[in-house]
C-alpha cells in the first residue's frame, strides 16, 4: 500500500486510542498533510468511512492499520532495549521500519523481546500470531551476517552486542534495523556494502549482526 495511506490508517488508530476521531485530531497525529485525495483513495479501498467530519475504519482498514501500529511500536522497542537509542532517533528509525519489515523478521523481534504487549512509552502493542502461540523459536529465515556468502543481500534485524561502545559504532556506521547489506568479501576482511559505502567489520561484529536474506 502507498506509504502515505498507511501512515493516515496509523494516525487515525492512534487518534482512536484517545478517543478522538474527528479530522483534526487525526491530523494531529499524522506526520503528513491529510488531503482529500487521499480520503478518497481509503474509501476506495472500502478502508474508511466518512461521517463528516469524522473518520473511521472499516474492519479491513483496521487490520491493516493494527499491522502497522504492531510494527512501529515492536520497532521502538528494539531500538529502545537493544541500542538504546535516543526518543528522537528510535521514533525516526520506527516510521521507516514499519513500512518495511517483513512479517518473519517482524515475529523474530517480537520473539527476541518476549512478546511485550506495551512500547517504551507505555502504548499498547497489539499482539501478533506469535504472541497467541507463545512461540520462543525465531524462524530460520534469519541468520547472522557471517553466514551470507560473498554477493548475498541481508536485511538487518537486530544487533544482539551487549557492548555499548560496539553498538553504538555499528549505528554510526549505519548499520542499523532495517538496512540492507551486501557482502562482497569474507576473507581476510568481512567487506559489506552499505548504501553505496564499503565497509570492513571485524568478524565478532559481524557475528552480532542479525539479518534475513533478501533474494
Amino acid at each position: 500500500m502507498d506509504r502515505t495511506l498507511e501512515e493516515i490508517l496509523e494516525a487515525i488508530w492512534k487518534a482512536d486510542e484517545t478517543g478522538d476521531g474527528n479530522l483534526q485530531g487525526i491530523q494531529d497525529k499524522c506526520p503528513i498533510p491529510i488531503t482529500e485525495g487521499d480520503l478518497e483513495a481509503l474509501e476506495r479501498r472500502e478502508l474508511l468511512k466518512q461521517q463528516g467530519s469524522r473518520l473511521s475504519m472499516t474492519d479491513e482498514g483496521r487490520s491493516v492499520a493494527r499491522s502497522i501500529v504492531r510494527r512501529h511500536r515492536l520497532a521502538e522497542t528494539l531500538f529502545a532495549t537493544i541500542l538504546d537509542l535516543s526518543f528522537e532517533k528510535r521514533e525516526s528509525l520506527a516510521c521507516e521500519v514499519e513500512h518495511t519489515l517483513l512479517p518473519e523478521v517482524e515475529e523474530a523481534i517480537c520473539i527476541l523481546l518476549g512478546h511485550p504487549t506495551t512500547c517504551p512509552d507505555n502504548k499498547p502493542i497489539p499482539p501478533g500470531a506469535c504472541c497467541r502461540a507463545k512461540r520462543k523459536t525465531i524462524s530460520s529465515l534469519m541468520t547472522d551476517l557471517t553466514d551470507l556468502e560473498e554477493g548475498d543481500t541481508g536485511r538487518i534485524t537486530f544487533i544482539r552486542s551487549q557492548s555499548h561502545e560496539r553498538l553504538e559504532r555499528l549505528t554510526a556506521l549505519g548499520l542499523t534495523p532495517g538496512t540492507l547489506v551486501r557482502v562482497f568479501q569474507k576473507s581476510p576482511a568481512f567487506c559489506l556494502e552499505v548504501e553505496g559505502t564499503e565497509l570492513a567489520l571485524n568478524r565478532d561484529a559481524a557475528e552480532d549482526i542479525f539479518v534475513t536474506k533478501v533474494a
